[in-house]
C-alpha cells in the first residue's frame, strides 16, 4: 500500500518506516453466534469514538480468514475515498476491516491508522456496544494538532516518492521456499510468572523476554557466520495522556546489536538494558527529546535509527536468507481493555503480526493475568520457538504452547 501523507501519516513514516505496511489481525471467539445487524452497529458506535478509524463503511462480498479457507464471510471494510483529509488519503486497498464467521469477529488494520493499542482499544470498544456495556459520553473534540511538528523534517517526501538506497534488494518470493507462508506459535503463561523472574514489580514483560528470544535466535545461526549478532526492533509506545484520544501512538524503534555472546540466565543486566527503553513511553518527553537530538544523524525515511544501522538493516533480507543476521520485532500491546462483560463471552482471544522485513514478528498482550504470545515467523524455523520455550523455562518461566497454525499470508494481503 503506497500513501500520500497527511499530517498525521508524516509521523508513521518518520518513527515506523517499513512497518507501515504491514497488517494485524485481532480475533475474539465468542460464547454466541455473530449478528451481523448488531455488529455494524456496534461498528458505528465505536466509530464516533475513534475518529481516526471514522470512513464510509462498506459490504464486500466474500473473505477468507486464515483458519477457514473455504469459508465465506460477510466484511465490513472502508471507503478510503471517505477517509478525513487531514488524516492524508489512502490511494490503494483498504484502512481496517472487520469480519465475522460464526462465532469470530475479527480487526485487520494497516498501523498507518494506529498501533497494536490503538486497535485494540478501537476492538474493545466494538465489543463493549455489541454486549451493551455502558459508553462514557463522546469527546467534543479530538485534538488534530498534536504539537510535535518540529520534531520531523519537513521536506518528507510521500513513501510512494521515496528511492531505495543503492544495494537495497527487495524481497523476492519467488525464490524462497515457502515464502507466502508463514507459522504462528501462541504461547501463554501467567503474567505474574514472568514478573517474578526479572524480581521487579515494574518490570514490563517485553524487558525480560525479547533477550530470551535473542538467546534463541543466535543458538541457530551458522558458527562460522561472520557476523553473530542479533538485532532487534523495539516499538515504544510514546503516546502523552493529551493524545490519547487521538487513537495515533507515536513511537520510536530503535535497533540493539549485541556483539558477545551473554549468557540466559543474566536477566538484570539484559532487564536494564531493555527497560531503559521499553518503558518510556511512560515519560513521553524522553523520547521526544531523543528523536530530537538524533535528528542530525538519522535518516526520517527509514525510522529513527542512526545512519549505520541503516545501511546494514538494508541487507537483512539476504543475509537473513543465509541465517547470518536475524531481525526481530517486539510489540508489547499491554493490557488489553476488555471490560468484564465482554470478557464473560470470549472463549478465545488471538492476535497476530506478520514478518515485513525481518524473520519474526512477536507480539504479547496481557489478557486478565494471562500473558499471551504470538510469535509469527517467516524464515525462521520451529526450531527457534522451540529454543526459546526452553531457555525460558531453564530461566523459572514455563510457556504453554498451545496452538500452532501454518497458513497462506497471501490470503491477508492488503
Amino acid at each position: 500500500m503506497r500513501y500520500e501523507l497527511g499530517n498525521m501519516d508524516r509521523y508513521s513514516i518518520a518513527a515506523n518506516g517499513t512497518v507501515m505496511e504491514n497488517t494485524s489481525i485481532v480475533k475474539a471467539i465468542l460464547d454466541e453466534t455473530v449478528d451481523a445487524d448488531r455488529l455494524m452497529q456496534a461498528v458505528k458506535t465505536a466509530l464516533e469514538y475513534h475518529p481516526l478509524f471514522k470512513c464510509k463503511m462498506s459490504y464486500d462480498k466474500q473473505y477468507y480468514l486464515e483458519d477457514n479457507d473455504n469459508a465465506e464471510i460477510i466484511l465490513f471494510n472502508t471507503d478510503t475515498d471517505n477517509r478525513p483529509k487531514e488524516y492524508g488519503k489512502n490511494t490503494n486497498g483498504y484502512l481496517f476491516q472487520i469480519c465475522y464467521f460464526e462465532n469470530t469477529v475479527s480487526l485487520e488494520w494497516c498501523h498507518a491508522v494506529t498501533d497494536g493499542r490503538g486497535s485494540i482499544r478501537f476492538f474493545s470498544t466494538i465489543l463493549d456496544s455489541y454486549f451493551g456495556v455502558p459508553l462514557p459520553e463522546v469527546p467534543k473534540e479530538f485534538p488534530l494538532n498534536l504539537g510535535f511538528e518540529s520534531i520531523y523534517d519537513k521536506s518528507v517526501k510521500p513513501i510512494g516518492q521515496i528511492k531505495q538506497p543503492a544495494g537495497f534488494k527487495a524481497k523476492d518470493m519467488k525464490v524462497i521456499d515457502n515464502g507466502y507462508k508463514c507459522t504462528s506459535h501462541v504461547l501463554k503463561v501467567e503474567t505474574a510468572e514472568v514478573l517474578r523472574v526479572a524480581k521487579k514489580i515494574d518490570a514490563t514483560p517485553a524487558a525480560i523476554l525479547v533477550p530470551l528470544f535473542c538467546r534463541a535466535i543466535r543458538e541457530h545461526l551458522p558458527k562460522n557466520a561472520k557476523n553473530r549478532n542479533v538485532s532487534c526492533g523495539i516499538v515504544v509506545d510514546c503516546r502523552g495522556p493529551m493524545q490519547m484520544d487521538t487513537m495515533h501512538n507515536f513511537i520510536g524503534n530503535k535497533v540493539i546489536t549485541y556483539q558477545d555472546k551473554f549468557d540466559a540466565y543474566d536477566l538484570p543486566m539484559l532487564s536494564t538494558v531493555y527497560r531503559t527503553i521499553l518503558d518510556l513511553y511512560v515519560q513521553p518527553e524522553n523520547i521526544i527529546w531523543d528523536c530530537t537530538n538524533m535528528k542530525s544523524s538519522t535518516d526520517f525515511l527509514y525510522t529513527l535509527r542512526p545512519l549505520w544501522l541503516q545501511k546494514s538493516l538494508m541487507k537483512v533480507v539476504a543475509k537473513s536468507i543465509k541465517r547470518t543476521m536475524n531481525n526481530i520485532g517486539f510489540t508489547y500491546l499491554g493490557r488489553v481493555p476488555f471490560s468484564e462483560d465482554v470478557i464473560s463471552h470470549l472463549t478465545d482471544f488471538t492476535f497476530r503480526s506478520w514478518p515485513d522485513i525481518g524473520d519474526c514478528v512477536i507480539a504479547a498482550a496481557d489478557l486478565s493475568g494471562t500473558l499471551i504470545l504470538d510469535v509469527c515467523e517467516n524464515y525462521a524455523d520451529k526450531d527457534v520457538v522451540e529454543s526459546f520455550i526452553r531457555i525460558c523455562k531453564d530461566a523459572g518461566i514455563n510457556f504453554e504452547e498451545t496452538k500452532t497454525t501454518v497458513f497462506e499470508q497471501a490470503n491477508l494481503r492488503l
